[in-house]
């Protein structure tokens, strides 16, 4: 018996779903947790799990973007691009909030 195999679109948006509850996991362990090393470390890999999965979503979303466009999909095409969009700045917001923990926690 075999499986059916999932579109890559879907693959895409699944990966991206599991990585950010993956990460809003460990950002709910590191809020509700007492010992300050530990919240901020998870908070530094939840920040890394999120641009690594805005990042890749952001390039995946710009070949698929362009591959509907190709297909005379426009309207597809501008959701999709969008949606790139979204990740990337999510992806920077996590950058960000990375960069200040940082700045916090460990520069004098």
């Amino acid at each position: 018996m075999q499986a059916s195999r999932m579109h890559p679109f879907l693959r895409n948006v699944v990966i991206g779903v599991v990585g950010l509850l993956i990460a809003a996991g460990l950002t709910a362990m590191s809020v509700l947790s007492a010992d300050t090393g530990f919240s901020v470390a998870a908070m530094l890999i939840s920040a890394l799990i999120a641009v690594v999965i805005g990042v890749f979503l952001f390039a995946q979303g710009w070949i698929w973007s362009q591959r509907a466009y190709r297909s005379r999909s426009t309207g597809m095409s501008v959701a999709i691009a969008l949606g790139g969009g979204f990740m990337i700045l999510l992806a920077a917001l996590a950058l960000a909030g990375a960069v200040i923990l940082v700045i916090l926690f460990y520069l004098p």
